[in-house]
């Protein structure tokens, strides 16, 4: 879903900090004619309602998204028909702006005006120079223009984020409970210690070793816990999980929906106080002992957990509310045909995150336990 809300409120944080990155357009300051930068001129891409997209406005918003995103940049180039979702989702955002309230259109120039307030002091790295040069030579986009397009862009964002509160607090209590009733056990609290023996590497993707030799491990490691062995030094030793092997491979007070199936399974069922029998998932083999678990209720669910399963709730309603003005806006695309990437003989397409967050917690229960941001 391409308003997904986190990624939406991702990509506002995306464009208003990071300076570093695309500060260096500072060196390329022109006159302000105002509006948005390219509108009108050149040739239309896009029209709805008797307006237009041209080339020349999109590629500058194309260049100033590959300076602040270049993951989606190089999306654009290889998955086919992305680049027409990009052009859509531009085009919402414009709308959007329009509806921005003053305070919005404020806060948004200010984002905007300290983005371009911090770009002289990456001109001075010459090498950062001359790469970022090549981005903004391919529209003629300059320092002024990206600010303008930025405080266009952020306006937007602010609006939507507020017909995405609108939505959210328009769930109901009982849409909560009846999505929290679908798997109740996905809320429980759980304490586990575990040793993860992988099959792959998690830096190169790799193998690591076999199956049948991750087994072979996993049973060696658990005959030792079981001797009596301290989990402190044989997480050390045998454990790959990165994000727990240091600390006895612990993951304290964790949801257990955060998990992969089969973990999630092993930490809802396995008897307490039990090194259980090692589970495969697709990390590998692990070792598993729950230390306490807490069968949740939704009486007993905090208000951020039922908050979470709101905006999740909110999140897929959004969605379709932004469908549903595309729809309307009857949007008719004409982006000049463009030719697929030559293979590379590699027989790899360009990898990026493959979903998790990046962002280290124990609501996330993270590393290699098989939560939403182990990679």
């Amino acid at each position: 879903m391409w308003l997904n809300r986190r990624n939406a409120i991702r990509r506002l944080a995306a464009l208003a900090l990071t300076c570093a990155l695309a500060g260096t357009l500072a060196a390329c300051g022109g006159k302000d004619d105002g509006g948005v930068p390219g509108e009108g001129k050149g040739d239309p891409v896009a029209t709805y309602q008797g307006k237009t997209v041209t080339d020349t406005e999109f590629n500058k918003y194309l260049s100033l998204l590959e300076l602040t995103s270049p993951m989606e940049a190089m999306y654009i180039e290889y998955i086919p028909g992305y680049k027409e979702q990009v052009l859509e989702r531009y085009i919402i955002y414009k709308e959007y702006a329009a509806k921005a309230t003053s305070d919005d259109v404020k806060q948004a120039e200010e984002s905007a005006a300290t983005f371009r307030g911090q770009l002289d002091e990456v001109l001075k790295d010459e090498a950062q120079k001359e790469s970022i040069k090549q981005i903004l030579d391919k529209s003629g986009l300059t320092s002024k223009e990206a600010e303008r397009l930025l405080k266009m862009l952020i306006s937007g964002e602010l609006a939507i984020d507020k017909k995405f509160q609108e939505i959210k607090n328009a769930v109901t209590e009982d849409e909560i409970r009846a999505e929290f009733d679908k798997a109740p056990s996905d809320y429980n609290i759980v304490t586990v210690r575990h040793i993860l023996v992988a099959t792959t590497d998690s830096a190169t993707g790799e193998e690591k070793r076999t199956e049948e030799e991750a087994l072979a491990r996993a049973k060696e490691a658990r005959a030792k816990l079981i001797a009596g062995g301290s989990w402190d030094e044989l997480a050390k030793e045998y454990s790959d999980d990165p994000g727990s092997k240091d600390n006895g491979g612990l993951y304290a007070d964790a949801k257990a929906g955060d998990w992969v199936e089969e973990f999630k399974q092993a930490a809802n069922t396995q008897p307490i106080g039990v090194i259980g029998e090692p589970v495969l998932t697709s990390y590998g083999y692990h070792v598993i002992k729950v230390e306490k678990r807490e069968e949740m209720t939704f009486d007993k669910l905090p208000q951020d957990k039922k908050d979470a399963i709101r905006e999740s709730l909110a999140a897929p309603k959004l969605n379709e509310e932004m469908e549903k003005e595309l729809e309307a806006l009857g949007i008719e695309i004409s982006l000049p045909q463009e030719e697929t990437p030559a293979e590379d003989g590699s027989g790899e397409e360009p990898q990026g995150e493959a979903g998790g967050d990046g962002e280290a917690s124990q609501d996330d229960a993270g590393g290699d336990a098989g939560g939403e941001t182990a990679q």
